[in-house]
């Protein structure tokens, strides 16, 4: 369903959400709305915009939200506003048309997936970070599989601003990720979390 006048916000108060959230989330599933720049969408948690906007439709990121089939609970949704009339051509090549994923989207997209990962104190990796795609494809409707209801979000993209060849979009989301995280800590911009400390057992008398 759209949103009208969705809530922006920064990433320090994407921060505190997420240190809200802590222990109630193990997935992050990343989409795009296969709508127009400017169409907010109340099925993900996070909207980015254009311009890397960041727009919250819910009140706490425990919300349950129906983005991705059959991986909703204790799970993030995040999507891009683009995509709309996009379709994959031969050989799985996507063709944007006129709203394609913009650098800023891709960009603050993983700043969003470090901040989150960080803070609900989950790796970055492949089993707790997917794109729409990879999860389709793990449950088998992804691209090439055959399923009239196939899922695609951000299956291919290209590797802006490093190259503008084609890379699987997961792999990129995910190692840009990475390096945001490595940079904030790096300037302080997040705190380091305190090594856990296994108490050892008491010794019976």
């Amino acid at each position: 369903m759209l949103v009208t006048n969705p809530r922006r916000i920064n990433h320090e108060q994407l921060r505190i959400l997420a240190q809200n959230a802590k222990g109630g989330i193990t997935h992050i599933y990343l989409h795009w709305t296969a709508g127009t720049y400017d169409q907010v969408f109340d099925d993900y948690h996070i909207n980015i915009g254009e311009h890397g906007e960041l727009y919250l439709t819910c009140k706490t990121l425990r919300e349950y939200k129906s983005h991705t089939w059959r991986r909703n609970s204790k799970a993030i949704g995040i999507t891009l506003c683009c995509a709309k009339d996009a379709i994959l051509a031969y050989k799985c090549n996507p063709v944007y048309g006129a709203y394609p994923p913009t650098m800023l989207q891709v960009e603050q997209m993983a700043i969003a997936v470090a901040i989150l990962c960080h803070e609900l104190e989950l790796a970055i990796n492949d089993d707790t970070v997917m794109t729409h795609a990879e999860a389709a494809c793990r449950d088998l409707y992804g691209p090439g599989q055959g399923d009239p209801d196939m899922r695609w979000d951000l299956y291919m993209l290209s590797g802006m601003p490093e190259t503008r060849a084609l890379r699987p979009g997961g792999v990129m989301l995910r190692k840009k990720a990475l390096a945001y995280l490595h940079g904030m800590l790096r300037d302080k911009l997040l705190q380091p979390h305190e090594p856990k400390v296994v108490q050892p057992e008491l010794l019976a008398a």
